[in-house]
């Protein structure tokens, strides 16, 4: 962070797409020129990128969305990006999400943190507040601002063995220096997928929780 805000731009912020979804990539297009953001496209690795070990049970759509996020840690690490904002192309964004992130530099006492989840698995007792996760892990990596020690620290504790990319960010919650928002700053579109998993389910869940607080779908876009 700069002084006490974010600066995000084409430099260190990053959205995931793969070579044969050109449609994905304009819809987040519509969606970075709607925010006034500045993203840059990181091609999504295929099956035929995989460079990393990974255990036998993903796979390969897994092991290339892994490899993909894994790809823009080490591009964090060798350019010293203070941190960086990682996007997949089906993020959808609260309507507010830049003033909410916002919230976490001028309330944040936590110089050692790893990782704010923008879009995550659980909700939260707490609103709109931004909270530790170590006690609620948090899977799903739609949308998280990562910090060069995250990135150094996912990099170092799984440099023999990767594993889906929401798994890993859930481990390094356990250092206890990770945050999230809720209601989410990102939710996922629960169209289709091309990793095999069960989107419809979750995105019922996400619907389910919002509805429970009152939160409404036309904050999203």
């Amino acid at each position: 962070m700069s002084g006490s805000h974010f600066i995000l731009n084409e430099t260190n912020s990053f959205c995931i797409n793969l070579d044969s979804k050109p449609e994905r990539w304009e819809k987040m297009k519509d969606r970075f020129h709607y925010f006034d953001m500045k993203v840059t496209r990181w091609p999504a690795a295929t099956a035929a990128d995989i460079k990393d070990n990974f255990p036998h049970y993903l796979n390969d759509g897994q092991k290339g969305c892994s490899q993909s996020h894994i790809n823009i840690w080490r591009h964090m690490v060798a350019n010293n990006l203070e941190y960086a904002l990682i996007l997949e192309d089906d993020a959808c964004f609260d309507i507010q999400w830049k003033e909410k992130l916002e919230v976490f530099c001028e309330t944040n006492r936590d110089c050692n943190w790893d990782a704010l989840f923008l879009n995550a698995s659980e909700p939260i007792d707490e609103r709109d507040v931004w909270t530790c996760t170590i006690h609620r892990e948090q899977y799903l990596t739609a949308g998280y601002v990562l910090s060069l020690n995250g990135a150094r620290g996912l990099l170092r504790d799984f440099e023999h063995c990767f594993f889906s990319s929401d798994w890993m960010t859930s481990r390094i919650q356990l250092h206890g220096h990770s945050y999230c928002y809720f209601p989410w700053l990102i939710i996922q579109e629960g169209i289709d997928s091309n990793i095999g998993s069960n989107v419809e389910a979750d995105h019922d869940k996400v619907l389910r929780c919002l509805k429970e607080i009152d939160y409404s779908m036309d904050n999203y876009m």
